[in-house]
């Protein structure tokens, strides 16, 4: 299998069906009277920005992501959709309704005056900011008394359904198995190995996860009260761990100090060989799903 253009974007990912429903579901069980102003945190292709709009078309959202790359293809996709885009946080207070702001920015130093987003979303990214603490009392401070955080994530105690631990070994086996053929044929030809920088890694697979309760007590610290937390059971097709292997962000992590994009390749076609090894055509895994409120 040869994978010679590789998208290591998060895009292909965010339009797999089994991201979209499980994202929908979140965005779906949010109240959105009284909501007005809305911040999309680490939002990447701007999914969830998306399917609020779609609920609610007099929404303002302002939403940020690190990644420039990211922001530019969520702004081409909000103006494809005929919503209205403008160019500034200015612009974006001054409409009042029914307009998006994007950013590249960092969700730990959020550009908005204190109390005033009545809603903060915030798509399996949460996991990723650098001081989890920081960036809480960040989302207290920015939030009205009252208002709301609600946020998801795989990566947590309690996300591997028991039983399913196999097959994600299995996917790293293989994955291993086809960077050592990558590096056997360059030998072949008489090019050197493969690159290898080492000591990188990534916040996502760092032994530091929490549980429902840990999140809870994590953001109460902040000031900043759980009002509901639940597992979603979302299976993951063959399909979807290949596009989650091909985004360079996670393929990163897995794949530590390799080239992105032959990580990513490596990835995919490791989740092929997986799913046929073990004749599955799905493997199960629980996202949690918090929805908490600003004393």
């Amino acid at each position: 299998m040869s994978f010679e253009l590789v998208d290591t974007t998060y895009e292909p990912y965010s339009q797999d069906p089994g991201y979209i429903a499980a994202n929908e579901a979140l965005i779906d069980g949010i109240a959105l009277e009284g909501v007005s102003r809305v911040a999309d945190l680490a939002c990447g292709t701007g999914l969830l920005s998306q399917l609020l709009i779609r609920r609610a078309p007099n929404l303002t959202v302002c939403a940020i992501d690190l990644d420039p790359v990211q922001i530019g293809i969520a702004t081409r996709t909000f103006q494809d959709q005929g919503v209205r885009v403008v160019d500034s946080l200015e612009a974006l207070r001054a409409a009042g309704a029914g307009a998006v702001h994007l950013r590249a920015a960092s969700a730990m130093e959020l550009p908005f005056d204190d109390g005033e987003i009545d809603l903060i979303v915030q798509g399996n990214s949460i996991h990723l900011m650098p001081d989890r603490a920081a960036f809480l009392r960040e989302v207290a401070r920015v939030l009205r008394p009252g208002g709301r955080f609600v946020f998801n994530s795989v990566f947590y105690v309690g996300t591997f359904v028991p039983g399913s631990e196999a097959v994600f070994s299995e996917w790293m086996k293989e994955a291993v198995l086809v960077l050592n053929r990558m590096n056997a044929e360059r030998a072949a030809r008489g090019e050197p190995g493969i690159p290898r920088k080492r000591g990188t890694h990534g916040r996502a697979f760092q032994k530091d996860w929490l549980s429902a309760e840990g999140w809870s007590a994590a953001l109460s610290e902040a000031g900043i009260d759980t009002f509901s937390a639940g597992h979603r059971p979302v299976p993951i097709s063959q399909k979807g761990l290949q596009l989650v292997g091909a985004y360079g962000g996670l393929a990163e992590v897995l794949m530590s100090g390799y080239p992105v994009d032959i990580a990513s390749e490596c990835l995919q076609e490791g989740a092929v060989r997986a799913f046929e090894n073990l004749g599955i055509t799905e493997v199960p895994r629980n996202w949690l799903e918090i929805t908490a409120v600003r004393r």
